[in-house]
């Protein structure tokens, strides 16, 4: 603290950790934050119910001033979430995972559905913009027994394996799904809806995870669904989710459980750019078809990537379609990850942030992320061939004599110094019907790591000269 008090305003603030995983204990002038009564009014309008007073505020996780003139930006916004009717937006944990057993509404039975009304999702499936994110092993017995899924390979209507199934008739299972309160007062699984997990990882690589999930599919109250009456309300909140600015002030209210926590996200409107990529990282599948269909716009196909690769050719805009078909999904690792990045800056943008700010929230508030994006390697075409990530288990090769990943002989270590040539590794794919198979990867150097940091501020040029 002496430090800080001694510092004199210039450079980078630190973060939580260093580079090399350490706590960062080096001071600056910006990690004081003076909080009087107005940021206690502030904080009191972001983190509570209306009406409490300044002074009963609760404090936020911060650690910068910048970040505190962020959340400032969030209270400016002209509406938020909170401030919509329960005829615009409902919210619902669905089937409650012990009682939903006990009243014989769901069962557990760990298999592939027939169709999307017979899947019940866990947290586990979904990640941030990517509904399909892992899938229960055929035995599901630990937190752990979920396999990735390989985007590129999963059949056009793939549905991953649920750990639980309806126990009563089609037409009585319906009766018992909850309703949304307007119209016709539909069950909520008649719509498209955000679905995002309900316990909220502080320490994780990210804290707010969520993404759309289709028509038919029900959850456990492990994960917590939103449904909207207006789609382009819908697509805006999904992609403002997804961003780090969304993460960062699920991450500054300290708390485990998300609850209610995301009525302060502030309602931004959804351009083009924005929708085709919340679209394209969500439409995975045929299930999804139909909003593809109706959010369909002409100008997706004179979009361009805001960052020149050969991994992010801009045929994928220019080959678009009206109807859905597989190639309007974004497969690759290194295009997903591309699309993730632009939303952030589009995000921030339209919340008036700051690049500084930005990369600020990235630096100071994402310890875990950097690190992982310190040590992802990624192929020729796009593939991951070796992350530390400890979500990504049984992605790319394995740390030598780790027993992981794609073969337990050879490890990135034998490879990490190809350049230019090729390695293989075979796995057993236990991810889609019909039984394991033996399938062969090829990884194609050279290998390439990301900079999340020069990236923004690239992405961010390109889309300032285009407003």
């Amino acid at each position: 603290m002496d430090a800080c008090f001694a510092h004199d305003g210039h450079g980078a603030v630190g973060g939580i950790k260093t580079a090399d995983n350490q706590w960062d204990m080096a001071g600056h002038r910006q990690r004081l934050i003076p909080v009087c009564e107005k940021a206690l009014g502030l904080f009191a309008q972001l983190y509570d119910d209306p009406g409490t007073p300044a002074r009963q505020a609760r404090l936020p996780a911060l650690h910068s001033q910048q970040l505190q003139s962020v959340l400032e930006k969030f209270a400016a916004a002209p509406k938020r979430l909170g401030d919509l009717s329960v005829d615009v937006i409902y919210a619902t944990q669905h089937w409650n995972e012990t009682i939903a057993q006990q009243d014989r509404t769901i069962r557990r039975d760990t298999s592939f559905p027939a169709d999307a009304k017979e899947l019940v999702l866990s947290g586990p499936h979904f990640y941030v913009g990517s509904p399909l994110y892992k899938t229960p092993r055929a035995a599901c017995t630990e937190k752990g027994h979920y396999d990735c899924l390989d985007l590129t390979t999963l059949p056009e209507d793939y549905l991953p394996r649920t750990n639980y199934r309806p126990e009563v008739s089609a037409s009585e299972y319906r009766d018992r799904t909850t309703r949304v309160p307007w119209g016709e007062k539909k069950p909520v699984t008649e719509f498209y809806r955000i679905a995002s997990r309900g316990m909220l990882s502080q320490a994780g690589e990210r804290t707010y995870i969520s993404s759309l999930i289709p028509k038919g599919a029900g959850h456990i109250n492990g994960v917590q669904s939103t449904v909207f009456s207006n789609t382009e309300l819908l697509l805006s909140t999904l992609a403002f989710g997804s961003s780090l600015v969304a993460g960062f002030f699920i991450k500054s209210t300290g708390r485990g459980n998300l609850h209610y926590t995301w009525e302060s996200f502030p309602l931004i409107t959804a351009s083009a750019l924005i929708t085709l990529r919340t679209l394209a990282l969500n439409c995975l599948t045929t299930h999804y078809a139909d909003l593809w269909s109706e959010c369909w716009d002409d100008a997706f196909r004179n979009q361009r990537w805001a960052k020149q690769d050969p991994r992010l050719p801009n045929s994928f805009f220019s080959t678009l379609t009206p109807t859905w078909q597989r190639d309007c999904a974004l497969r690759t690792d290194y295009a997903r990850r591309q699309a993730l990045v632009e939303i952030d800056v589009l995000v921030a943008q339209a919340l008036k942030l700051t690049i500084d700010e930005l990369i600020t929230i990235y630096r100071v508030q994402f310890p875990v992320m950097q690190q992982y994006e310190r040590d992802t390697w990624y192929d020729k075409h796009g593939r991951i061939v070796f992350t530390a990530s400890k979500g990504l288990t049984g992605v790319g090769f394995p740390r030598k004599g780790s027993g992981r990943g794609t073969n337990k002989t050879t490890g990135w270590e034998d490879i990490q110094a190809m350049t230019p040539g090729s390695g293989s590794g075979t796995i057993l794919d236990d991810t889609l019907p019909g039984g394991p198979v033996q399938r062969t990867i090829t990884y194609e150097a050279p290998w390439t790591r990301c900079d999340r940091v020069e990236d923004y501020r690239v992405v961010w040029g390109v889309f300032e000269q285009s407003r």
